[in-house]
C-alpha cells in the first residue's frame, strides 16, 4: 500500500532541508571568516611586535672619519688613517648590534635625537655608551651573564646564562654538572653584589 504525502507535509520538509542547508552554509562562511579574521590578527600582531623592536642605528661612518682626519695634511696618511677608522667602526658595530636588544626604545630616541643629528657623533662610539648602559644594567638586574673575572666563550652564553642556565644543562639536581654550575651562578651573583 503507498501512502502518499499531504503536499504541506512535502513542502514544510523541503522548507526544513533549505534552511538546514542555509544554516549550513552560514556557518561555513562565518568558519571562513573567522579563520581569516584569525590570520589577521596573527599577522597584525607580527608587524606590531616588529615595530615596536628598535631598529640598530645606521651611522655615516664614513662622513665621521673623513671629517675625523679632515685636518691631516699629509694625504697619504689621511686615506691611511680614515680607512683604519672605518674598519674600527665597521668592528665595533659587529659588537655592539647583538646587544642593541637590550636599549630601551625611550633611549634609543635619545640618542637620535640629541646625538645622531652632527656629523662628529655618527659614530659607533656614541652608540657604545648606550649599549654599555642597557648590558649593565640587564647584567645587575639579572637579564643577562656576565662574569667580571673571565671572558665569556661566546656571545650566547654572555646573553642567556641565569638560574634556568644550569637545569638547561642538566635536568638532574644532584649531578656534578648542575652542582658546578649551580656554584658558578652564586659566585657570580656575590660578585655582581659587591659592585
Amino acid at each position: 500500500m503507498i501512502v502518499e504525502k499531504p503536499a504541506t507535509q512535502i513542502k514544510i520538509s523541503q522548507g526544513r532541508n533549505n534552511a538546514n542547508r542555509t544554516i549550513s552554509a552560514a556557518l561555513g562562511a562565518a568558519m571562513e571568516i573567522q579563520t581569516l579574521l584569525f590570520i589577521a590578527a596573527l599577522l597584525i600582531s607580527q608587524i606590531a611586535s616588529a615595530a615596536e623592536r628598535v631598529p640598530f642605528p645606521d651611522l655615516d661612518t664614513e662622513g665621521y672619519c673623513t671629517a675625523l682626519v679632515s685636518k691631516m695634511l699629509v694625504k697619504t696618511e689621511q686615506r691611511i688613517e680614515r680607512d683604519k677608522c672605518l674598519l674600527e667602526e665597521r668592528a665595533l658595530r659587529a659588537r655592539l648590534e647583538p646587544f642593541w636588544y637590550l636599549v630601551k626604545r625611550t633611549e634609543s630616541d635619545r640618542l637620535k635625537k640629541n646625538y645622531l643629528t652632527e656629523v662628529r657623533f655618527q659614530t659607533y662610539l656614541t652608540v657604545n655608551s648606550f649599549v654599555a648602559s642597557a648590558l649593565g644594567m640587564a647584567c645587575l638586574d639579572g637579564r643577562v651573564f656576565c662574569s667580571p673575572d673571565e671572558p665569556p666563550a661566546t656571545t650566547a652564553l654572555s646573553a642567556f646564562r641565569s638560574d634556568y642556565y644550569c637545569y638547561l644543562g642538566s635536568t638532574d639536581a644532584k649531578s656534578d654538572k648542575f652542582r658546578n654550575c649551580s656554584t658558578a651562578e652564586k659566585k657570580r651573583k656575590e660578585q655582581l653584589a659587591k659592585y
